[in-house]
């Protein structure tokens, strides 16, 4: 608990910057015309237009958690991963005391 209240203004104002500049990103790269052209065409799952798409009717409900957690569990893997590696390399250099 006391990590959670140490800097916590600091922390939260962070986050909350950057998440906004991510916002920002998102929607100045919708106004782009390669947003634009990729919303035009759509996605049909490589059908051919105008026909069905060949995609099994499970996968239409898998597929979001799929993507879920590829998208944001491979990062936070990575990022815990590191956060390991760093803590490993602090306490093996550590200065004696």
């Amino acid at each position: 608990m006391k990590h959670l209240q140490q800097n916590w203004k600091t922390r939260t104002s962070l986050v909350l910057i950057v998440s906004v500049l991510i916002g920002l990103l998102l929607v100045t790269l919708e106004l782009t015309d390669w947003a634009a052209q990729i919303n035009q065409q759509g996605y049909s799952h490589g059908a051919p237009e105008g026909e069905q798409p060949n995609i099994p009717s499970f996968l239409i409900y898998i597929l979001p958690f799929l993507k879920e957690l590829i998208l944001i569990g491979v990062p936070m893997f990575l990022t815990l991963g590191i956060a390991k590696l760093i803590g490993l390399t602090k306490r093996r250099f550590k200065a004696p005391r």
